[in-house]
């Protein structure tokens, strides 16, 4: 068929406002079409219909107010479409196209049948799937020469509605054959484009994924929806989200059910083996989440009264389980994690799931300050919640209802409070917050849950009330009530022991807190029923070493600690490839210097220089910027589109590590008033930790010997990360120039700087016995330029004066020390005993009566010089009683401090 200039013009304008779905451009495109073409009459009429069938859809969807959002809801077995026209309503055209249909070609009247074949099933008449299958059974589909343009888009049309018509019939598999022929079409046909084409290919690829999961197919479907994303990056940004959504949240599930089942896909060919592997499979989920959270809520509006946006509560519980099975991950992605809770909270309504969601990802993140706030609004939320929903049968209902409802089950709040008892207690040190959760979530247990299932539960419930009962015990101020919590603390190991007997933390915890009541021997035997339990675990040989300390048995502590540190992998020789923990290597740092202080105890002070270096050594490993702080977040992918980010702008946070000399106690200690220790130091940046030579008179005694020579403040590895090495942006991270420092970064830089003086410190030690007094000042030096406000700091520069016969600047530096800290045991010992010297009876005893009655009531010297103060005013009884009981503590004091040794 030849046609003029004119018609083809014609033609190629009306095949292109098809394509656009332009209705009301139609008839006057047919008109003149006609007019130009008189063999076009079939063409014509067959765009009229397409006309008609659109628009009576478009009016039923408004009548009845249908959206695309009904798709969110889709299941394999339920799949929503939008709503059938009545027959009449099209009638007229149908029966224009068709009484037209033997005038045209073949090719206008195959295309044309392809439309009275959709037309046919948009409508509700009882045979529509007879006419479906009338028109469509001489028809090629797909058709052995593939046309272009929106011919194109008609035989994938014809491909869907044949589909369609398939699965109605219940012919599933054939109908999942004809929807991947649409895919392999569109495929191989990349540079087709057109409105028309990618709503009939969206129609295929979803009903074809959808299919296979309904047939229990999992790869087939995974295949589908691959292909259903691809597609999706080149359609325009709004359209059909809310099925894309359901789409997203399916392959999220049938992904992390392959996670789950390690990647094995017995059916996948040689090249999808490769997509199946653990990193592979992590890698799509992140960006599978981020598309979904991406399309979910640019359908989610902020719910109304008595609204539940569950659709977000269901996406943000997959993504979290999705997290735990991915497993461990870097702080980038933990940021990522607490972001994403972070916008769901803004698509919810005070909703006690993302609360609890948000509360463990802050724990994990290491922000515990903001974890201690969604802890307390959970707990709120949750009471409130159950409160006025109490009409709701717990027991009957299933998780899926819970998440539809917004409610909590007992256990879950259970297992929050129990955490929040861990928070409180262990990361934070705030003993009544963490007793007030142990003693919530024990109650819980007792009354609301089965006491086999929630048997985890009430183990760690009474580890963690044990813990907070130690911990008030410590921080006690009254004598009467010391005794009765640390009876608490051990009753309530015991009660965990008794519930899990093979869980070797309860075992360690009620080992220590035997030691710290110096009950020494059945401290000893728990510990060895932990080792039992775990060998690897390094603080229960340091336990070990200490507790065989305190029974004086030095030498067989040695050799215990040779064999604890050998259990450590950062005993083995460190290559580039290793992994073990920061935190297990703080332990395995902890445990060398407690050998270190052993080896001064059995061989003598100077034996006790040999080891230092190394340990300064150990530590510049130890306190590495941690290999979860680097790398990029695993969310950090360039074609995810983020619309939504958050405009909050976080303050830019720093940690002190050290301070300028300026005002130190040590530049006014000499009696003239002038030091030439500490001279032209000058604070910088450097991150690179100095290591003292083997010899350390050459080393130390360097410091300050010139006095135009500058020197870079000693920075901690830990101190210099956090300040320094900031986190690489994710793309689903609020856009901050810099990250705020978390609680837990923070913490681990305060223990490298308390770690690093300590270090100092004994090495002070060393010196001062050996009266090497000049290199002990410069390492105390040293410790006071790294953490200034410890107190051990200055409490050890007294000490150093004290030896060289200066009392009074011994006394200054002894009340910096207090002024640092009021109750420290150490000092106010030595205060009480400046006042015995010095016959202030009075004072004495009222420093020293203090001291034992609250932190030092463990202290030997301090029930020593009591009974020193009681003998020199003639009170025998009481003198001999405390004389005893200092002669009880020093034979049961270890070499180091068990709380500090083992913090």
């Amino acid at each position: 068929m030849n046609l003029t200039p004119k018609a083809q013009t014609i033609e190629r304008d009306f095949q292109n406002a098809r394509a656009k779905a332009n209705y009301p451009a139609f008839p006057e495109f047919a008109r003149r079409y006609v007019k130009h073409n008189k063999d076009g009459v079939v063409l014509a009429n067959t765009a009229l219909l397409e006309m008609t069938v659109g628009e009576a859809e478009l009016k039923a969807r408004k009548a009845q107010n249908w959206t695309q959002s009904a798709s969110l809801d889709d299941t394999p077995e339920s799949i929503a479409h939008s709503p059938l026209v009545s027959p009449d309503t099209i009638q007229e055209a149908v029966e224009k196209l068709e009484g037209v249909l033997a005038r045209g070609t073949e090719e206008h009247q195959e295309y044309a049948a392809i439309v009275l074949a959709r037309s046919a099933l948009a409508t509700n008449a009882p045979d529509r799937l007879q006419r479906v299958a009338h028109y469509l059974q001489n028809i090629q589909l797909p058709p052995a020469r593939i046309p272009m343009g929106y011919n194109f888009a008609l035989v994938v049309c014809g491909l869907t509605v044949k589909g369609m018509t398939l699965e109605e019939e219940g012919r599933i598999s054939e109908a999942i054959v004809s929807y991947d022929n649409v895919s392999l079409l569109v495929q191989s046909n990349p540079n087709e484009r057109s409105d028309e084409l990618v709503s009939w290919t969206e129609h295929a690829l979803y009903r074809a994924g959808m299919l296979k999961l309904r047939q229990g197919d999992q790869l087939a479907a995974i295949r589908s929806f691959r292909a259903y994303h691809n597609q999706a990056q080149v359609w325009p940004g709004q359209f059909r989200l809310a099925r894309r959504a359901t789409v997203y949240r399916h392959l999220a599930a049938a992904l992390s059910s392959s996670l789950k089942s390690h990647g094995t896909q017995g059916n996948a060919t040689a090249d999808e083996q490769s997509q199946f592997v653990p990193a592979a499979l992590s890698l799509e989920i992140a960006q599978i989440h981020a598309y979904w959270e991406d399309s979910l809520y640019a359908v989610t509006a902020f719910p109304k009264a008595d609204e539940k946006n569950w659709r977000v509560l269901s996406m943000i519980e997959q993504i979290v389980e999705d997290k735990k099975l991915i497993g461990p991950s870097n702080d980038a992605d933990k940021r990522v994690l607490v972001e994403t809770i972070y916008r769901a909270s803004q698509k919810t309504f005070q909703s006690p799931r993302i609360l609890r969601f948000l509360f463990f990802a802050l724990v994990e993140m290491g922000q515990y300050d903001e974890a201690v706030l969604a802890l307390k609004s959970y707990l709120d939320l949750a009471e409130i919640n159950l409160k006025v929903k109490s009409t709701v049968a717990e027991e009957v209902l299933t998780n899926e209802q819970r998440i539809r409802l917004d409610i909590e089950s007992e256990y879950d709040i259970t297992s929050v409070m129990v955490e929040g008892s861990r928070l409180y207690g262990k990361e934070l040190g705030q003993a009544s917050e963490a007793l007030a959760c142990a003693e919530k979530a024990l109650s819980n247990i007792q009354q609301y849950l089965d006491q086999e299932e929630a048997k985890d539960l009430s183990f760690y419930a009474n580890t963690y009330r044990g813990i907070a009962y130690g911990l008030q015990a410590a921080q006690a101020q009254e004598p009467e009530t010391r005794p009765s919590l640390y009876t608490k603390a051990i009753e309530s190991f015991e009660k965990a022991i008794e519930i899990a007997p093979a869980a070797y933390e309860a075992h360690y915890y009620l080992a220590l807190q035997q030691a710290e009541m110096r009950d020494i021997p059945k401290a000893i035997v728990s510990v060895k029923q932990s080792l039992g339990l775990n060998s690897a675990h390094i603080p229960s040989w340091h336990l070990l070493v200490l507790l065989l300390s305190a029974q004086k048995d030095y030498e067989r502590a040695l050799s215990i600690c040779a064999v604890g540190l050998k259990e450590s992998d950062w005993d083995l020789p460190q290559t580039d490839g290793f992994s073990a923990s920061q935190l297990d290597g703080e332990d395995y740092l902890a445990l060398r210097i407690t050998q270190a202080a052993l080896i001064e105890q059995v061989n003598g002070a100077e034996a006790a220089l040999e080891p230092q270096e190394a340990l300064f050594v150990l530590y510049t490993k130890v306190f590495a910027p941690e290999p979860s702080s680097l790398g990029e977040s695993l969310y950090d992918i360039q074609n995810i589109r983020r619309r939504d980010q958050s405009d909050v702008e976080i303050n830019t946070g720093s940690t002190v590590v050290g301070r300028p000399r300026a005002g130190s106690i040590l530049s006014v200690r000499s009696k003239s008033g002038a030091s030439d220790v500490g001279q032209g130091l000058s604070v910088s940046n450097g991150s690179n930790l100095d290591i003292p030579k083997a010899n350390y008179a050459s080393s130390i005694t360097s410091i300050g010997s010139s006095g135009s020579k500058k020197r870079g403040k000693l920075v901690p590895a830990a101190a210099a990360a956090s300040g320094s090495a900031t986190l690489p942006k994710s793309l689903l991270s609020a856009p901050v120039a810099v990250q705020r420092p978390t609680t837990k970064s923070i913490q681990r830089t305060s223990r490298a700087n308390k770690v690093l003086a300590t270090l100092w410190l004994l090495s002070a030690s060393a010196f001062r016995r050996l009266d090497r007094m000049e290199e002990s000042l410069r390492a105390i030096e040293e410790a006071e330029h790294i953490d200034a406000s410890n107190p051990d700091v200055w409490y050890n520069l007294g000490l150093l004066y004290a030896a060289q016969g200066d009392q009074e600047t011994a006394s200054v530096s002894f009340s910096k020390a207090l002024a640092l800290a009021p109750y420290h045991p150490a000092c106010l010992t030595r205060v009480g005993q400046s006042y015995l010297e010095a016959g202030s009876l009075e004072m004495a005893e009222s420093v020293l009566d203090t001291t034992t009655k609250s932190q030092g009531w463990n202290s030997a010297e301090a029930w020593f010089y009591l009974g020193k103060v009681f003998e020199a005013s003639d009170r025998l009884v009481r003198a001999k009683e405390c004389l005893w009981y200092a002669l009880d503590l020093e034979q049961s004091r270890p070499i180091r401090d068990f709380s500090v040794a083992l913090q």
